[in-house]
């Protein structure tokens, strides 16, 4: 029987988004979940160009490999999630997604795009003032959502 949830996982590569992983496959999991793994990559701003165009060259081109080297790193990691899933198939199904923009509105976005019906997300434990000032995506994540967020706190 197939339980019909469709669990968002953001993953970003650190500790906290893997005890999140570890805590849905230990606590959370249903025979039947259907598990979207969703990575963000909020790209940096394109410096402005100078008067130049030697130098929007130059900028742009640095600005491309900053980009590259976001989506090979990206791909790397969604592989890794793969592989750790691989022996799962038959008991749940997942896809990954990798986007760029502000991690927050990604993974909201895709809540709603995949029907999720929970979100399951690690946080990064910045201090309350840290927090207060930079804010923080899981933070967001719980506003922004209209769906049950769990939010796995560090170790």
């Amino acid at each position: 029987m197939s339980s019909g949830n469709v669990i968002i996982i953001p993953v970003d590569g650190s500790k906290n988004s893997d005890r999140a992983v570890n805590w849905y496959l230990e606590h959370f999991h249903l025979k039947g979940d259907r598990v979207v793994f969703v990575h963000a990559f909020d790209p940096p701003p394109m410096q402005s160009a100078k008067h130049t165009s030697v130098d929007f060259k130059n900028s742009y081109d640095e600005w491309c490999v900053i980009i590259q080297k976001a989506q090979d790193k990206a791909r790397c990691l969604l592989k890794e999630y793969d592989q750790k899933f691989e022996s799962l198939k038959g008991q749940l199904s997942y896809k990954m997604i990798h986007d760029s923009g502000s991690p927050g509105d990604v993974i909201v976005n895709y809540s709603k795009k995949e029907n999720g019906t929970s979100i399951v997300m690690g946080c990064r434990g910045l201090g309350k003032i840290r927090r207060t000032l930079l804010g923080s995506v899981s933070d967001y994540v719980v506003r922004h959502s209209n769906i049950p967020v769990v939010v796995v706190p560090p170790a």
